[in-house]
C-alpha cells in the first residue's frame, strides 16, 4: 500500500510543516512536540479529505497519529474497512 504511506507521509509533513519526519518513521511526534489537540482536528480533516473517508474524532487515539508508521497502519486498516 505505497499509496497510504505516501499519503500519510504527506498529511504528517503538512501538519508538522516539517520533511524531517521522512526521515524515521517511528519518531513520537507528539513527544518531538510537532503534534498537539489541534493538529489532530487538522489530521483527521486530511485524512476524510484525501482518502475520501468520514472519521468520528472519537475514531483516532493518540497513539494512531504518535509516529508515520503507527498513522500508516491505521489509514490501512480504516481503507480496508471502508471496502468491507
Amino acid at each position: 500500500m505505497e499509496d497510504i504511506k505516501n499519503i500519510a507521509l504527506d498529511i504528517m509533513e503538512e501538519i508538522c510543516e516539517t520533511d524531517e519526519i521522512r526521515d524515521d518513521l517511528d519518531l513520537d511526534l507528539i513527544d518531538a512536540g510537532f503534534i498537539d489537540s489541534l493538529s489532530t482536528i487538522n489530521i483527521i480533516l486530511l485524512i476524510e479529505e484525501k482518502l475520501n473517508i468520514t472519521l468520528q474524532p472519537t475514531d483516532i487515539q493518540k497513539e494512531n497519529i504518535s509516529t508515520v508508521n503507527n498513522l500508516i497502519s491505521f489509514l490501512e486498516g480504516k481503507v480496508q474497512q471502508s471496502h468491507d
